[in-house]
């Protein structure tokens, strides 16, 4: 270390351990206004400095996300801005998804997962072709059951297997038609 640092970090080390002794607080916390406040992120801690809320911007993802953590330090709430829309992500104790409110093709979907690290969607209520879908899916997170809008602007009703190729043929479906209901099995 050179003179002149000597003669700048010794007067500080000096200051900090004399207001550390005596409780002297030389920065005081004041409360102030802003009326425009510029960062790339914000975090929010708490009395023993464990982030509960950050606010950042991912430069690499060109996203904006807001993040709470519950006191385990796990995150309990996400909400996201991104290329195709935004999201809203609840989170369990654990950290692990239970549900979503996002964008889905220009279109809105609320999701619900199972909790787990696996982040199996069990439950999609979304926007389709025709109208809204309601999505049922099993443990796997394939799907079982479908109720929608058909083309003709009315109701169906498809029950899958329950696997990924059973998905791609109905087992039961329950359409109506503009000429009436319509019953088609698989054979």
């Amino acid at each position: 270390m050179s003179k002149y640092e000597r003669l700048i970090i010794y007067p500080l080390l000096f200051l900090a351990l004399f207001s550390a002794l005596t409780g002297v607080n030389i920065v005081n916390a004041t409360q102030q206004f802003f009326e425009r406040i510029v960062a790339r992120e914000v975090v929010i801690v708490n009395s023993e400095g464990q982030e509960m809320a950050v606010l950042k911007y991912d430069e690499a993802k060109g996203n904006t996300s807001l993040e709470l953590f519950n006191q385990e330090g796990n995150r309990v709430l996400s909400l996201l801005s991104y290329e195709d829309g935004g999201a809203v992500g609840i989170f369990n104790q654990e950290g692990h998804l239970t549900a979503a409110i996002q964008n889905e093709a220009n279109a809105g979907a609320i999701l619900v997962y199972n909790g787990t690290r696996q982040m199996t969607k069990l439950v999609a209520l979304r926007a389709g072709l025709y109208g809204g879908v309601l999505e049922i899916n099993n443990a796997q997170g394939l799907p079982t059951g479908i109720m929608g809008n058909n083309a003709s602007n009315n109701g169906y009703l498809g029950l899958f297997k329950g696997e990924l190729l059973g998905f791609l043929t109905p087992q039961i479906m329950l359409n109506v038609a503009e000429d009436g209901p319509t019953i088609q099995t698989a054979k």
